[in-house]
């Protein structure tokens, strides 16, 4: 399988405006799933002025990303001290269609490696050049700017790596292998007993369901169909998005995750909004409908060991998912690593950071992080829906 991937530049000067390059990964099929068919940062997101030197010249860590926009630069250090809320907003404020990247976005990313025997080297071993744990030879430019956090933390610079360093080994989308771990949307790990925030709240989960998943109420990747976006107005019980064009009534008993973090319970949909359960006023800004998987996606595995095998469950199989892991892993996923812990709500990241060694990877997930945690090795890359 191989795709031809085009890459689009866009590029606004203003203080704080958005920088491209972008790649548009087509639609394929794999194993019976369509993947691709969405725009994607062909760099882990940073900051409008961010340089080799400084990683947070528009937000300070910690401050509110207010009105910046997440962008796509080379040879920057990226964006980090991020949460999953904040990384979510960065790139709704890139403007209409852009959104972080889902779990399954990043799953075409992943399975198009795979197909095409191209996994993403990068740098994962923290040395001094950066470099790949597996190839040592190959190395990259010293992000600055994390060096001077902590003398002992050796990342890359966004795209300084070689060509194998790219998702199909020949420079078309970088950063997928170390770097630094990248939040991913549509993806949640419930502990037992999680309620949702509605004023009477509805139970997602009961005693002994740990490990269960919220995950995309759909596949779909298009700007009207999609299951998130930014919403266009909200009210008592309602949350509206005129850019929607959904099927009438196709996430009644699908949740609600809103800007803030909250969770609501749909009790309907008409094609451009949603009806809550009960008179909660949703929180403006970029949102994601989610569906209860009741499937524990922890059982029988250790946090921490590599995969093995993924889930060949229909809704399982097209986000990637581990199905078992063990001490050494599959070569077939890259020897990559799986942490996780369902003790309260974790929002997903993948790619691992730079001190992941041959745990880092284009397969590698972690389940273990609050959607509220914020980290030097933790950032994100933004999509957009077309």
């Amino acid at each position: 399988m191989s795709l031809l991937f085009g890459m689009r530049r866009s590029m606004l000067l203003t203080s704080g405006g958005y920088r491209g390059p972008d790649v548009y990964v087509p639609p394929f099929v794999y194993n019976g799933v369509t993947y691709g068919g969405f725009l994607t940062h062909k760099y882990p997101s940073s900051q409008p002025n961010a340089t080799a030197d400084d990683d947070n010249p528009d937000v300070a860590d910690g401050a509110a990303v207010g009105s910046v926009k997440a962008c796509s630069q080379i040879n920057v250090s990226p964006w980090r001290e991020i949460t999953f809320l904040e990384a979510r907003k960065a790139c709704a404020n890139i403007g209409t269609g852009w959104h972080l990247i889902t779990a399954f976005e990043w799953a075409s990313l992943a399975y198009y490696a795979l197909a095409n025997d191209t996994q993403p080297h990068g740098p994962n071993a923290n040395t001094d050049p950066p470099s790949d744990s597996q190839y040592p030879a190959e190395t990259a430019t010293l992000d600055a700017a994390l060096h001077a956090r902590n003398a002992a933390y050796h990342s890359a610079l966004t795209g300084s790596g070689p060509l194998t360093w790219s998702l199909n080994h020949r420079g078309n989308i970088y950063g997928l292998n170390g770097v630094i771990w990248q939040w991913n949307d549509g993806l949640f790990l419930l502990p037992e007993n999680q309620n949702d925030n509605s004023a009477t709240p509805h139970a997602i989960t009961t005693a002994g369901q740990a490990g269960y998943c919220l995950i995309l109420a759909n596949r779909e990747v298009s700007l009207t169909l999609a299951p998130y976006g930014s919403s266009t107005a909200t009210a008592a019980g309602s949350l509206a998005d005129t850019n929607k064009s959904w099927v009438v009534n196709a996430f009644t008993g699908h949740y609600l995750y809103d800007s803030a973090g909250s969770l609501f319970y749909i009790d309907s949909n008409s094609a451009g909004a949603l009806t809550i359960d009960g008179a909660n006023t949703p929180a403006a800004g970029p949102y994601t409908i989610v569906k209860l998987k009741a499937t524990n996606i922890t059982s029988g595995m250790t946090s921490g060991h590599r995969i093995l095998t993924l889930s060949a469950d229909a809704d399982l199989a097209p986000l990637a998912i581990p199905a078992t892991s063990d001490a050494t892993g599959s070569a077939t996923y890259g020897n990559d690593g799986y942490w996780h812990a369902a003790t309260a709500l974790r929002a997903a990241g993948r790619g691992g950071s730079w001190n992941y060694g041959v745990g880092a990877g284009v397969f590698a997930l972690a389940l273990s992080y609050a959607p509220s945690f914020r980290h030097v090795t933790i950032g994100f890359r933004a999509c957009k829906s077309l």
